[in-house]
Protein backbone atom coordinates (compact mmCIF):
# COMPACT_ATOMS: atom_id res chain seq x y z
CA UNK A 1 0.00 0.00 0.00
CA UNK A 2 1.34 3.30 -0.67
CA UNK A 3 1.88 6.26 2.00
CA UNK A 4 0.52 8.66 -0.30
CA UNK A 5 -3.72 7.97 -0.69
CA UNK A 6 -5.14 10.25 -3.27
CA UNK A 7 -8.94 11.46 -3.09
CA UNK A 8 -11.54 8.65 -4.59
CA UNK A 9 -15.07 10.22 -5.44
CA UNK A 10 -17.21 7.70 -5.36
CA UNK A 11 -20.51 9.22 -7.58
CA UNK A 12 -24.03 7.74 -7.29
CA UNK A 13 -26.53 9.09 -9.69
CA UNK A 14 -29.97 8.09 -8.08
CA UNK A 15 -33.78 8.08 -8.91
CA UNK A 16 -36.45 7.32 -6.87
CA UNK A 17 -35.05 4.71 -4.44
CA UNK A 18 -34.02 6.12 -1.25
CA UNK A 19 -33.92 2.81 0.39
CA UNK A 20 -31.60 1.37 -2.38
CA UNK A 21 -29.29 3.95 -2.04
CA UNK A 22 -29.16 4.06 1.62
CA UNK A 23 -27.56 0.48 1.21
CA UNK A 24 -25.35 2.27 -1.35
CA UNK A 25 -23.95 4.80 0.80
CA UNK A 26 -23.60 2.28 3.72
CA UNK A 27 -21.25 0.37 1.16
CA UNK A 28 -19.14 3.64 0.72
CA UNK A 29 -18.78 4.48 4.53
CA UNK A 30 -17.88 0.59 4.90
CA UNK A 31 -14.19 1.56 2.43
CA UNK A 32 -11.19 0.66 4.17
CA UNK A 33 -9.64 3.30 1.89
CA UNK A 34 -10.19 6.56 3.99
CA UNK A 35 -9.65 9.05 1.47
CA UNK A 36 -13.01 9.30 -0.37
CA UNK A 37 -15.85 11.69 -1.11
CA UNK A 38 -19.28 10.69 -1.51
CA UNK A 39 -21.09 12.64 -4.41
CA UNK A 40 -24.57 11.98 -4.61
CA UNK A 41 -27.08 13.17 -7.23
CA UNK A 42 -30.30 13.26 -7.49
CA UNK A 43 -33.10 13.17 -10.10
CA UNK A 44 -36.04 12.32 -7.98
CA UNK A 45 -39.07 13.97 -8.13
CA UNK A 46 -39.73 13.58 -4.58
CA UNK A 47 -37.30 14.77 -1.52
CA UNK A 48 -37.18 11.34 -0.18
CA UNK A 49 -33.67 10.71 -0.93
CA UNK A 50 -32.57 14.19 0.24
CA UNK A 51 -34.10 13.37 3.59
CA UNK A 52 -32.95 10.16 3.50
CA UNK A 53 -29.18 11.47 3.36
CA UNK A 54 -29.41 14.60 5.71
CA UNK A 55 -30.57 11.85 8.36
CA UNK A 56 -27.60 9.74 8.15
CA UNK A 57 -24.98 9.70 10.94
CA UNK A 58 -22.18 10.62 8.50
CA UNK A 59 -24.07 13.01 6.36
CA UNK A 60 -21.40 15.73 6.07
CA UNK A 61 -19.08 13.01 4.42
CA UNK A 62 -21.69 13.21 1.26
CA UNK A 63 -22.25 15.91 -1.34
CA UNK A 64 -25.59 15.73 -2.28
CA UNK A 65 -27.11 17.68 -5.25
CA UNK A 66 -31.01 17.66 -5.88
CA UNK A 67 -31.26 18.04 -10.27
CA UNK A 68 -34.34 20.45 -10.88
CA UNK A 69 -35.16 19.94 -14.04
CA UNK A 70 -34.02 16.11 -13.80
CA UNK A 71 -31.18 15.53 -15.72
CA UNK A 72 -31.77 12.13 -17.34
CA UNK A 73 -29.17 9.67 -17.13
CA UNK A 74 -26.23 10.83 -19.01
CA UNK A 75 -26.86 14.45 -17.67
CA UNK A 76 -26.91 13.01 -14.17
CA UNK A 77 -23.51 11.08 -14.54
CA UNK A 78 -22.22 14.28 -16.22
CA UNK A 79 -22.89 16.13 -13.42
CA UNK A 80 -21.11 13.76 -11.12
CA UNK A 81 -18.17 13.71 -13.51
CA UNK A 82 -17.88 17.47 -13.07
CA UNK A 83 -18.22 17.67 -9.28
CA UNK A 84 -15.68 14.91 -8.30
CA UNK A 85 -12.27 16.47 -6.59
CA UNK A 86 -10.48 12.92 -6.74
CA UNK A 87 -7.91 12.16 -8.95
CA UNK A 88 -9.71 8.89 -9.38
CA UNK A 89 -13.39 8.20 -9.15
CA UNK A 90 -15.60 5.77 -8.60
CA UNK A 91 -19.46 5.35 -10.56
CA UNK A 92 -21.65 3.05 -7.78
CA UNK A 93 -25.51 3.10 -9.61
CA UNK A 94 -27.81 3.34 -6.92
CA UNK A 95 -28.69 -0.13 -6.47
CA UNK A 96 -25.69 -1.70 -6.42
CA UNK A 97 -22.88 -1.90 -3.31
CA UNK A 98 -19.12 -2.30 -3.43
CA UNK A 99 -17.21 -4.38 -0.99
CA UNK A 100 -15.46 -3.09 1.87
CA UNK A 101 -12.39 -4.02 -0.24
CA UNK A 102 -13.13 -2.30 -3.08
CA UNK A 103 -11.74 1.24 -3.40
CA UNK A 104 -8.48 -0.03 -1.79
CA UNK A 105 -7.64 -2.90 -4.04
CA UNK A 106 -8.51 -1.08 -6.96
CA UNK A 107 -6.46 2.00 -5.86
CA UNK A 108 -3.25 -0.45 -5.14
CA UNK A 109 -3.50 -1.47 -9.15
CA UNK A 110 -1.81 2.17 -9.34
CA UNK A 111 1.04 1.29 -7.99
CA UNK A 112 2.52 -1.08 -10.06
CA UNK A 113 1.32 0.49 -13.03
CA UNK A 114 1.29 4.28 -12.68
CA UNK A 115 -0.25 4.32 -16.24
CA UNK A 116 -3.60 2.72 -15.46
CA UNK A 117 -6.86 4.46 -17.13
CA UNK A 118 -9.35 2.24 -15.44
CA UNK A 119 -9.57 -0.78 -13.31
CA UNK A 120 -12.01 -2.85 -12.34
CA UNK A 121 -12.92 -6.43 -10.27
CA UNK A 122 -15.69 -9.05 -10.58
CA UNK A 123 -19.07 -8.52 -9.64
CA UNK A 124 -21.25 -10.74 -7.22
CA UNK A 125 -25.11 -10.69 -8.17
CA UNK A 126 -27.41 -10.14 -5.31
CA UNK A 127 -31.11 -10.45 -5.05
CA UNK A 128 -33.56 -6.84 -3.99
CA UNK A 129 -32.46 -8.68 -0.62
CA UNK A 130 -28.98 -8.11 -0.71
CA UNK A 131 -28.46 -11.82 -0.83
CA UNK A 132 -25.72 -13.42 -3.29
CA UNK A 133 -26.53 -15.63 -6.01
CA UNK A 134 -23.77 -18.13 -6.54
CA UNK A 135 -24.74 -19.38 -9.76
CA UNK A 136 -25.91 -16.02 -11.77
CA UNK A 137 -22.54 -14.66 -9.76
CA UNK A 138 -20.48 -17.08 -11.38
CA UNK A 139 -22.28 -16.64 -15.07
CA UNK A 140 -21.68 -13.43 -15.04
CA UNK A 141 -18.12 -13.53 -14.36
CA UNK A 142 -17.60 -16.53 -16.71
CA UNK A 143 -19.44 -15.03 -19.54
CA UNK A 144 -18.03 -11.41 -19.72
CA UNK A 145 -14.57 -12.39 -19.25
CA UNK A 146 -13.72 -11.81 -15.56
CA UNK A 147 -11.76 -14.43 -15.03
CA UNK A 148 -7.95 -16.29 -13.57
CA UNK A 149 -6.88 -16.36 -17.04
CA UNK A 150 -7.93 -12.78 -17.89
CA UNK A 151 -6.27 -11.45 -14.86
CA UNK A 152 -3.91 -8.08 -15.18
CA UNK A 153 -3.47 -5.67 -17.69
CA UNK A 154 -5.66 -6.00 -20.73
CA UNK A 155 -3.79 -6.41 -23.95
CA UNK A 156 -6.83 -4.98 -25.72
CA UNK A 157 -8.69 -2.20 -23.82
CA UNK A 158 -11.34 -2.53 -27.06
CA UNK A 159 -12.00 -6.12 -26.76
CA UNK A 160 -12.15 -5.15 -22.72
CA UNK A 161 -15.22 -2.76 -23.47
CA UNK A 162 -16.49 -4.69 -26.79
CA UNK A 163 -17.35 -7.81 -25.08
CA UNK A 164 -18.48 -5.93 -21.75
CA UNK A 165 -15.67 -7.62 -19.67
CA UNK A 166 -15.76 -3.47 -18.88
CA UNK A 167 -18.68 -3.46 -15.99
CA UNK A 168 -21.24 -0.52 -16.32
CA UNK A 169 -20.27 0.70 -13.00
CA UNK A 170 -18.40 -0.07 -10.01
CA UNK A 171 -14.91 0.62 -11.97
CA UNK A 172 -12.24 3.04 -10.92
CA UNK A 173 -11.23 5.49 -13.62
CA UNK A 174 -9.36 8.44 -13.82
CA UNK A 175 -11.47 11.70 -13.08
CA UNK A 176 -9.71 14.02 -15.80
CA UNK A 177 -10.47 10.65 -18.68
CA UNK A 178 -14.22 10.75 -17.07
CA UNK A 179 -15.22 14.78 -17.39
CA UNK A 180 -13.58 14.67 -21.22
CA UNK A 181 -14.98 11.62 -22.24
CA UNK A 182 -18.66 11.73 -20.68
CA UNK A 183 -21.84 10.03 -21.29
CA UNK A 184 -23.66 10.85 -24.84
CA UNK A 185 -27.40 11.54 -24.35
CA UNK A 186 -28.17 11.02 -27.83
CA UNK A 187 -31.33 8.99 -29.85
CA UNK A 188 -28.52 6.30 -30.63
CA UNK A 189 -27.15 5.60 -27.28
CA UNK A 190 -30.34 6.35 -24.92
CA UNK A 191 -29.97 3.29 -22.02
CA UNK A 192 -27.21 1.80 -23.32
CA UNK A 193 -24.84 5.00 -22.48
CA UNK A 194 -22.78 2.87 -19.86
CA UNK A 195 -21.45 0.29 -22.77
CA UNK A 196 -21.04 3.29 -25.15
CA UNK A 197 -18.86 5.66 -22.64
CA UNK A 198 -16.43 2.28 -22.02
CA UNK A 199 -16.18 2.03 -25.61
CA UNK A 200 -15.48 5.68 -26.44
CA UNK A 201 -12.44 5.23 -23.69
CA UNK A 202 -11.38 2.62 -24.76
CA UNK A 203 -11.08 3.74 -28.61
CA UNK A 204 -9.06 6.84 -26.79
CA UNK A 205 -6.94 5.48 -24.03
CA UNK A 206 -4.96 2.42 -22.32
CA UNK A 207 -4.79 0.13 -21.01
CA UNK A 208 -7.25 -1.32 -18.50
CA UNK A 209 -6.73 -3.11 -15.51
CA UNK A 210 -8.75 -6.12 -14.68
CA UNK A 211 -8.48 -6.90 -10.84
CA UNK A 212 -9.41 -10.81 -9.99
CA UNK A 213 -11.16 -9.93 -7.19
CA UNK A 214 -14.86 -9.64 -5.78
CA UNK A 215 -14.81 -5.44 -5.69
CA UNK A 216 -18.49 -5.30 -6.18
CA UNK A 217 -22.27 -6.53 -5.75
CA UNK A 218 -25.02 -5.82 -9.36
CA UNK A 219 -28.37 -5.89 -7.88
CA UNK A 220 -30.41 -8.06 -9.98
CA UNK A 221 -33.67 -5.79 -9.85
CA UNK A 222 -37.23 -5.96 -11.68
CA UNK A 223 -36.39 -3.53 -13.92
CA UNK A 224 -32.91 -5.04 -15.04
CA UNK A 225 -34.92 -8.05 -15.71
CA UNK A 226 -37.83 -6.87 -17.30
CA UNK A 227 -35.54 -4.41 -19.67
CA UNK A 228 -32.88 -6.40 -19.95
CA UNK A 229 -33.46 -6.84 -24.46
CA UNK A 230 -35.02 -4.25 -24.42
CA UNK A 231 -31.97 -1.68 -25.96
CA UNK A 232 -30.16 -5.15 -27.80
CA UNK A 233 -30.55 -2.85 -31.51
CA UNK A 234 -28.85 -0.09 -29.94
CA UNK A 235 -25.84 -1.96 -28.68
CA UNK A 236 -25.80 -4.06 -31.91
CA UNK A 237 -25.68 -0.98 -33.76
CA UNK A 238 -23.46 0.58 -31.71
CA UNK A 239 -21.11 -2.47 -32.40
CA UNK A 240 -21.80 -2.37 -36.06
CA UNK A 241 -20.54 1.43 -36.30
CA UNK A 242 -17.19 1.07 -34.20
CA UNK A 243 -13.95 1.41 -35.98
CA UNK A 244 -11.97 -1.71 -35.11
CA UNK A 245 -8.24 -3.06 -35.65
CA UNK A 246 -8.74 -5.89 -38.32
CA UNK A 247 -7.64 -8.60 -35.33
CA UNK A 248 -10.91 -7.52 -33.51
CA UNK A 249 -13.47 -7.91 -36.42
CA UNK A 250 -13.87 -11.67 -35.61
CA UNK A 251 -15.01 -10.29 -32.12
CA UNK A 252 -17.14 -7.93 -34.23
CA UNK A 253 -18.97 -10.32 -36.11
CA UNK A 254 -19.38 -13.23 -33.07
CA UNK A 255 -21.58 -10.09 -31.27
CA UNK A 256 -23.45 -8.99 -34.04
CA UNK A 257 -24.41 -12.76 -34.75
CA UNK A 258 -25.19 -13.14 -30.74
CA UNK A 259 -27.77 -9.71 -30.90
CA UNK A 260 -29.27 -9.88 -33.91
CA UNK A 261 -32.32 -12.00 -33.23
CA UNK A 262 -32.91 -9.79 -30.16
CA UNK A 263 -32.42 -6.49 -31.86
CA UNK A 264 -34.73 -7.74 -35.23
CA UNK A 265 -37.17 -8.49 -32.20
CA UNK A 266 -37.18 -4.84 -30.97
CA UNK A 267 -37.38 -2.92 -34.05
CA UNK A 268 -40.32 -5.06 -34.96
CA UNK A 269 -41.75 -3.72 -31.61
CA UNK A 270 -41.02 -0.14 -32.64
CA UNK A 271 -42.22 -1.25 -36.52
CA UNK A 272 -38.76 0.06 -37.56
CA UNK A 273 -38.93 -2.77 -40.03
CA UNK A 274 -36.26 -1.33 -42.37
CA UNK A 275 -33.85 -2.06 -39.64
CA UNK A 276 -35.30 -5.46 -38.89
CA UNK A 277 -34.88 -6.19 -42.64
CA UNK A 278 -31.19 -5.21 -43.12
CA UNK A 279 -30.23 -7.70 -40.14
CA UNK A 280 -32.69 -10.04 -40.66
CA UNK A 281 -30.86 -10.49 -44.28
CA UNK A 282 -26.94 -9.65 -43.31
CA UNK A 283 -24.62 -12.17 -42.66
CA UNK A 284 -24.93 -11.69 -38.34
CA UNK A 285 -27.91 -13.64 -39.37
CA UNK A 286 -27.49 -17.01 -40.74
CA UNK A 287 -29.98 -19.15 -42.60
CA UNK A 288 -29.71 -21.96 -40.03
CA UNK A 289 -31.51 -19.55 -37.76
CA UNK A 290 -33.68 -17.63 -40.14
CA UNK A 291 -35.20 -21.34 -40.81
CA UNK A 292 -35.43 -21.66 -36.69
CA UNK A 293 -39.20 -21.45 -35.06
CA UNK A 294 -38.32 -17.98 -34.00
CA UNK A 295 -36.62 -16.92 -37.38
CA UNK A 296 -39.56 -18.05 -39.33
CA UNK A 297 -42.06 -16.09 -36.95
CA UNK A 298 -39.87 -13.06 -37.61
CA UNK A 299 -40.19 -13.68 -41.40
CA UNK A 300 -44.06 -13.27 -40.58
CA UNK A 301 -44.17 -10.55 -38.62
CA UNK A 302 -41.46 -8.83 -41.53
CA UNK A 303 -44.12 -9.48 -43.95
CA UNK A 304 -47.20 -8.33 -41.80
CA UNK A 305 -48.75 -4.34 -41.84
CA UNK A 306 -47.22 -3.03 -38.75
CA UNK A 307 -51.25 -2.95 -36.66
CA UNK A 308 -51.22 -6.67 -37.61
CA UNK A 309 -47.46 -6.67 -36.19
CA UNK A 310 -48.37 -5.21 -32.81
CA UNK A 311 -51.24 -8.07 -32.32
CA UNK A 312 -49.19 -10.94 -33.00
CA UNK A 313 -46.32 -9.53 -31.03
CA UNK A 314 -48.68 -8.70 -27.98
CA UNK A 315 -50.02 -12.11 -28.57
CA UNK A 316 -46.85 -13.39 -27.96
CA UNK A 317 -45.85 -12.30 -24.99
CA UNK A 318 -48.80 -13.12 -23.43
CA UNK A 319 -50.35 -9.39 -23.24
CA UNK A 320 -53.75 -8.57 -23.49
CA UNK A 321 -55.07 -7.48 -27.20
CA UNK A 322 -56.28 -3.76 -26.75
CA UNK A 323 -56.34 -3.30 -30.87
CA UNK A 324 -58.54 -0.09 -30.63
CA UNK A 325 -56.26 1.37 -28.34
CA UNK A 326 -53.67 4.31 -30.00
Amino acid sequence: MSSFSPLVSICIPTYQRPDLLHQAITSCFAQTYSEIEIIVCDDSKDDASKQMVQGLNKSEKIRYYQNRPALGQAGNVNRLFDLAQGDRLVLLHDDDLLLPNAVQSMSDCWIDHPNLVACFGKQSVINMAGEVLQMPSQNLNDGYYRTDQYAGLQPSALWSALVAQFPNDGYMILTEVAKTIRYRDTADVEDVCDYDFSLRIAAAHTPFFFLNQYTAMYRLTERAVSTGNNHSNLVYQLIEALDLPENLEGVRQELLERYASSAINRWLTISDKASAYRVYTSSSYPWSKRLSLRGLTQAILLACPNLLNRLLIDQLKGKQLTPFKA
